[in-house]
């Protein structure tokens, strides 16, 4: 397995690469390759900080949620400050499987601040509880409804931490037009940015042993109640492109997030700059991508995609672990 993984490392098409496989006792196989930043040419290390993009959801905001909230109570009771907005009367299940009505995202970010004020003003496009669309907003507001100590619930729980983190120790991402430069160190996602670098559906930062290890605890049920994790599991939406969500996790066949073997109690996520979270727990393992498939532009999605492919298709296979 090694070497034919050592093979595919090499021929990732993102500046920089994190990949690790696990089973259910042990760290199979874990590399770090690449430049972490093309403007200095500086290469990538094992110590290096990752911008999770929309791991956040999954391996910050949603253990939280799982642990503290009940999943059929509308957002207005466990949160009392939404009150008498759109979503208030949508429940926190439907929060976490995309069913609250709620756009997929807006760009708070250049109208200013008080995102989360805006955010529960923004008009519902669904009633509640039909299609499924999969929307940074739910996210967004459920950690605002966690309150000031999301940061201090990430580094208790998993060492995670939001930015901003040291440049010279963190993977750049893209040249974002907003701001005018290279993205090094702090939420490339532009609300979560603008609101401080602390948000509930990005902002997150991890090195590739934290990730695998927050990766691990899931893997394993020991993160929530065996209840809850049986629960974030179920497909408890889905819409007409065929995505289906679990409570923040994707199911397959949803925009392919697990290649082309998906086993059938699969599940994962995904993060706009380039990451990836797969569990195959039929087939007795999991994966941890992180990369900066985004630096310094965007318009790179296929070939990571393909790639990833290619690796999730040689661990599904029947020789990859033998």
């Amino acid at each position: 397995m090694e070497d034919q993984l050592d093979r595919l490392l090499a021929t990732a098409p993102m500046p920089a690469v994190a990949l690790t496989v696990f089973d259910a006792d042990d760290v199979l196989y874990q590399r770090v390759r690449g430049v972490a930043d093309r403007t200095t040419g500086r290469p990538v290390t094992a110590d290096d900080w990752w911008d999770l993009a929309s791991l956040t959801k999954t391996l910050v905001t949603l253990p939280e949620v799982l642990s503290r909230f009940d999943l059929d109570a509308p957002l207005s009771e466990v949160w009392p400050e939404s009150a008498g907005h759109p979503v208030a009367a949508a429940t926190v299940r439907q929060m976490l499987c995309h069913t609250a009505g709620l756009p997929a995202t807006v760009p708070f970010y250049r109208g200013g601040p008080d995102i989360v004020e805006r955010a529960l003003a923004t008009p519902l496009e669904r009633p509640p509880g039909t299609d499924a669309v999969y929307s940074d907003l739910g996210f967004l507001l459920l950690g605002a409804a966690l309150g000031p100590e999301l940061p201090k619930l990430a580094a208790a729980r998993s060492g995670l931490r939001f930015g901003p983190v040291p440049p010279d120790s963190a993977v750049a991402t893209e040249h974002c037009e907003w701001r005018q430069r290279i993205v090094v160190g702090e939420a490339h996602d532009e609300n979560a940015y603008a609101m401080g670098g602390v948000a509930g559906h990005a902002g997150a930062f991890g090195t590739i042993d934290l990730v695998t290890a927050a990766a691990r605890a899931w893997f394993a049920d020991c993160v929530v109640s065996p209840e809850l994790h049986y629960a974030a599991r179920q497909r408890w939406s889905a819409n007409a492109d065929g995505e289906r969500f679990g409570l923040g996790w994707w199911l397959p066949p949803t925009r392919g997030l697990g290649g082309p073997r998906p086993g059938p109690s699969a599940y994962g996520c995904g993060g706009f700059v380039g990451n990836r979270i797969w569990f195959e727990p039929a087939y007795g393992y999991g994966v941890v991508i992180l990369s900066n498939r985004i630096h310094p532009h965007r318009d790179t999605r296929p070939a990571f995609d393909a790639w990833c492919d290619q690796v999730l298709g040689f661990l599904s296979g029947p020789t990859a672990r033998s």
